[in-house]
């Protein structure tokens, strides 16, 4: 009876020091692998000069990756501030306005409080990895960007797999499975 019960204290102990892996599954891309949950699957695409593909997280959400030399970095496009009193003077079918932040002071306006994305960096399977968020869940970018991957003919291959807009709880799964990438070079 004794031994019974140590054998089930280890093996109760030893469960909880093991991630649960039956909740997912690892995405095997060839040049690498993910860990993600078992609903998230593939989408084969085709790349006119570097490898691509999606992971389609449910059935609004989908992330998508680059593997080449012109790999998107993620940088969030700078933003137009405009002071307000030149609403007037523009010609609204030369430009969008919708894309322009109008302001009463110009020069006392803080570009960066309009910034959909956060940015960390971190090591990723060895490599330094640009990891993006948004700052308010559910609007912006969330993925990672690696810069130098490997040589490929004359250039660096680099990486990224980045969704748009994601619904909250999708965010933090991807970002948790970017943790989990592993590159094998071919």
């Amino acid at each position: 009876m004794r031994k019974s019960v140590v054998v089930y204290l280890i093996m109760l102990l030893s469960a909880c020091n093991h991630p649960n892996n039956a909740d997912t599954k690892i995405l095997d891309f060839g040049s690498f692998t993910i860990q993600v949950p078992q609903s998230w699957q593939k989408i084969k695409k085709t790349g006119i000069d570097s490898y691509v593909g999606s992971i389609a997280l449910d059935d609004r959400d989908t992330i998508s990756f680059d593997l080449g030399w012109y790999s998107n970095k993620l940088y969030e496009s700078d933003i137009t501030i405009l002071d307000s009193s030149l609403i007037n003077s523009l010609d609204t079918n030369m430009i969008d306005v919708n894309a322009i932040i109008f302001v009463k002071d110009k020069h006392l306006t803080d570009p960066d409080k309009f910034r959909k994305n956060n940015v960390s960096w971190d090591t990723i399977s060895g490599y330094a990895a640009k990891i993006v968020y948004p700052r308010k869940s559910g609007i912006g970018t969330t993925g990672i960007y690696i810069d130098s991957l490997w040589s490929s003919g004359p250039s660096i291959d680099r990486f990224n797999l980045y969704g748009e807009n994601l619904q909250p709880e999708n965010e933090k799964k991807v970002l948790k499975a970017l943790r989990t990438l592993k590159f094998i070079k071919k």
